[in-house]
């Protein structure tokens, strides 16, 4: 009976080992906020709000999602979960700008092992934003880190 326990016991560790908290997932997409963020920081310039495009994240739930949001919150920023569109109806945008924020769109594509490629970029105006085409964030040591950069634009 004790070596039937140790052994569920072994199971269970070598299990959770293998699997992602949701609070790790969420941690992929916060390093690349944050690395977006601390880009070309005059985008970021008299800024109050910070809008997430999270329709094309398919890697979170809608809860890991709010997470995310959350942890934006560290910026001191009104946190915005809407698409560009969104914002423009909703007057924020203005004529390819928007005046009092930076908008953050992240799109991921399936994990695949340890890591994500994504799509990411941060737009003030039409003539103010960055991003980077195929970034991977990979999954090592306990921490998501940014592995490969991708193609970088600027506009």
């Amino acid at each position: 009976m004790k070596k039937l326990i140790v052994l569920l016991i072994l199971i269970a560790i070598i299990a959770a080992s293998c699997s992602q908290e949701p609070a790790e997932i969420v941690g992929a997409y916060t390093t690349v906020i944050d690395k977006l963020y601390n880009e070309d920081m005059a985008l970021n310039h008299d800024i109050k709000y910070i809008a997430i495009d999270t329709s094309l994240i398919n890697n979170l739930s809608e809860e890991q999602k709010s997470d995310l949001l959350k942890d934006v919150e560290k910026y001191g920023y009104i946190v915005l979960d809407m698409t560009f569109e969104e914002l423009e109806e909703q007057g924020y945008i203005d004529d390819l700008y928007f005046k009092e924020g930076i908008l953050f769109k992240l799109e991921d594509r399936p994990i695949s092992g340890n890591s994500i490629l994504m799509d990411v970029s941060k737009w003030r105006s039409g003539l103010g934003a960055i991003g980077y085409k195929d970034l991977k964030v990979q999954f090592k040591n306990n921490n998501w880190k940014i592995t490969k950069i991708g193609s970088a634009w600027i506009s």
